[in-house]
């Protein structure tokens, strides 16, 4: 066999074995799936009857009062809900008491985890650092 052929042979198993990684690593098991919001989570979440197992992406508002940090058992209950859709709410529970700094009312966040016995279960809670620089209204001259 000659050096080409075994050169070629060689890249086209290269590639074969990347593209083989590359499709097992993005199969559907084990990935991320995005919600842009709490209305489209809301919409297309599993029933209470088969709780989804698939992780999960919510993005949203803490709700204004709806904080309850219970430490004994471990967790924090709030809720979220859109920008503008403030009466499509999601109720979240972190399993953990570590929070972010910027985790408040009225907070934006992001939540990762899964929906299960009729709330969101956050493995873990993003909260989005506010703007310190506000657009500069243009002033008539």
């Amino acid at each position: 066999m000659s050096k080409g052929v075994q050169i070629a042979i060689a890249v086209v198993t290269v590639f074969a074995g990347a593209a083989w990684i590359s499709t097992s690593l993005s199969s559907e098991s084990g990935t991320m799936t995005y919600f842009a919001n709490v209305g489209a989570y809301l919409d297309a979440r599993p029933t209470d009857a088969a709780p989804g197992t698939r992780p999960s992406r919510v993005h949203g508002f803490v709700v204004a009062d709806s904080i309850a940090k219970d430490l004994p058992a471990g967790h924090v209950d709030f809720e979220i809900h859109d920008e503008m859709a403030t009466e499509m709410r999601l109720s979240v529970r972190l399993t953990s008491i570590d929070i972010p700094d910027l985790f408040k009312d009225g907070a934006e966040v992001v939540v990762e985890g899964h929906y299960a016995d009729g709330r969101f279960i956050a493995e873990r809670v993003m909260a989005k650092c506010p703007s310190k620089y506000e657009a500069r209204e243009e002033s008539e001259a």
